[in-house]
């Protein structure tokens, strides 16, 4: 098992995280990856790979962003020495490096179990008033944010809600990246063609 430091994309982060690499993932150092980060998925990158973990327990990075690093060692040298000079995150230091828009979270979405009845049985009570809406609007749509939900129950409300359908196997999770804020940018030209020039111009 290979180990990999990573500097999170987290504010209250100001050192690097251990964590171990999956067999099926070859990762490199200034390679962008997604981690468990508390109960969120967060954007790592990596600082530095080992034979050994600098903690006891650790958890596995879940997959890459890029299949090529995206800094390199110099740059990460650099960073760090920025975030010391500084006193700032080093990831934030790293991401003066990064390609516009890289910065993206993941989003959670919910998904109607297709097959499934919430009517009431030996293995499902009868749902609340709040849960058969909740349902309601994640049936509406091909898959429902949880951010919508939050804003129709409130933060606390709708993590209850979406956690007893799931429970209750009514409802699918999965989590997206959300769509780049930077986008390539094309621009119109004029090429003049000077048919009549004479031979050289």
């Amino acid at each position: 098992m290979r180990y990999a430091e990573l500097a999170v994309n987290s504010p209250r982060s100001h050192s690097t995280f251990c964590y171990a690499i999956p067999p099926q993932l070859d990762i490199d150092v200034g390679q962008a990856v997604w981690v468990p980060f508390g109960s969120r998925v967060i954007q790592g990158i990596v600082v530095e790979l080992s034979a050994q973990p600098s903690v006891e327990v650790t958890k596995e990075i879940a997959e890459t962003i890029t299949d090529y690093p995206l800094l390199s060692p110099r740059q990460i040298e650099l960073a760090r020495w920025v975030s010391q000079h500084y006193l700032s995150p080093l990831f934030n230091s790293i991401a003066l490096m990064l390609p516009p828009g890289f910065e993206r979270k993941l989003i959670t979405y919910f998904q109607y179990r297709e097959g499934t009845s919430p009517s009431p049985t030996k293995d499902l009570p009868p749902l609340t008033p709040e849960q058969t809406q909740a349902l309601h609007l994640i049936r509406e749509k091909e898959k429902k944010s949880f951010k919508e939900l939050e804003r129709k129950f409130g933060p606390k409300k709708a993590k209850q809600i979406c956690d007893q359908l799931l429970h209750y196997h009514l409802v699918m999770k999965s989590q997206e990246p959300e769509k780049a804020k930077v986008k390539p940018k094309s621009l119109p030209f004029v090429q003049l063609h000077c048919l009549d020039a004479p031979p050289g111009l």
